[in-house]
């Protein structure tokens, strides 16, 4: 379904629009309008990589649910480089470049703290506000779970909430790390779930 251009769309749209007052998007861009121009671009982005490199799944028609899992490689010390300052996406605006660099630099220690093997990544996870609290997100949840568990890997992800956090010790992860971001009040927690084998 989602190789079709329209509906990489349809879902990034679905993406941005759920994501809009979350504190980290408050706090990158606190301008709804443009945190919404920007994410659409950086959420179809994100969707064309989650389908070619990891897992997407998706609810509802039109889409009212997205989550985007990414397969980390380990981070192999020998062969690590000097960490250097990423190029920001040309999508994002100048203003905002210094906020955004503190934020990836913030998600990049925490990986090193505490996913440095390889893992499935659970980068983006949204339903619109309108259809929450119906068992969506648990089940694209779900649907990840037994992607990765298939796959053989571990599960991982970063949030900023507590009703995030205990979202996900319910569905099995646990706090491995935390972290303020500079210059805000966000703090982000690391959280992972252990490999499960699948059923035979």
């Amino acid at each position: 379904m989602l190789g079709l251009d329209d509906k990489v769309a349809e879902a990034a749209d679905a993406l941005a629009r759920s994501m809009v007052d979350e504190p980290s998007s408050r706090w990158l861009l606190p301008d709804p309008d443009e945190f919404l121009s920007v994410h659409r671009q950086l959420y179809a982005s994100l969707i064309r990589l989650g389908l070619a490199e990891g897992h997407v799944e998706t609810s509802g028609e039109p889409v009212v649910g997205v989550a985007v899992w990414l397969v980390r490689p380990a981070i192999i010390a020998a062969a690590s480089p000097a960490p250097t300052k990423r190029q920001l996406p040309v999508v994002f605006p100048a203003h905002a470049a210094d906020r955004v660099e503190r934020y990836s630099a913030a998600i990049r220690q925490l990986r090193e703290r505490a996913r440095p093997d390889c893992h499935a990544y659970l980068d983006t996870i949204a339903v619109l506000p309108e259809h929450r609290r119906r068992g969506i997100a648990s089940s694209l949840l779900e649907a990840g779970h037994a992607w990765a568990d298939a796959a053989r890997l571990p599960c991982a992800l970063d949030t900023e909430t507590a009703q995030n956090v205990a979202f996900y010790e319910h569905h099995g992860y646990q706090v491995v790390a935390r972290l303020q971001v500079p210059g805000s009040d966000l703090t982000i927690s690391a959280m992972r779930r252990a490999l499960r084998t699948p059923p035979t």
